[in-house]
């Protein structure tokens, strides 16, 4: 087994942030929890050439076929070196991993989209309906990953 290598990366920006309720003709107020749909998506975009992670988490709300709420954003990262954390091996289509980069690249990048959800449905009835914290474990498990050359 290889061992990990430290890699140093930076967040960068926070791109095509959106937020965007419509819980219009909806009494939010008397949606029961259990009756409220949450769904989530990790996706990661490797971009070997220019040495960035791009981490793109969406989150919705939904009540009997209606959407209360999408959010999105895309999170870039700066990775130092990228390739001595990551090798692609093409043949086998695969992703070699040298690094531990992803539990924190994709937990700070859900946990900051929490907060710009908070921060946007904060004083509606929605916030009465915060998102749930997710174990970065599951978040990495789920997290969609591709590369780009």
């Amino acid at each position: 087994m290889e061992d990990k290598v430290n890699v140093r990366f930076k967040l960068v920006s926070i791109d095509n942030e959106s937020c965007t309720p419509d819980f219009e003709g909806v009494d939010l107020l008397s949606i029961p929890e259990e009756k409220l749909k949450f769904q989530y998506r990790i996706d990661t975009v490797i971009q070997m050439s220019k040495d960035t992670i791009l981490v793109i988490p969406s989150i919705r709300y939904s009540y009997e076929r209606h959407v209360l709420l999408d959010a999105t954003a895309v999170f870039t990262y700066s990775v130092r070196n990228l390739d001595s954390a990551i090798a692609i091996d093409k043949e086998n289509q695969r992703i070699n991993v040298n690094a531990d980069l992803f539990p924190a690249l994709v937990g700070a990048a859900y946990s900051t989209l929490r907060g710009i959800v908070f921060a946007r449905t904060s004083g509606t009835s929605l916030s009465k309906y915060p998102l749930p914290m997710i174990e970065v474990k599951t978040l990495v498990e789920k997290n969609g990953i591709s590369v780009e050359e």
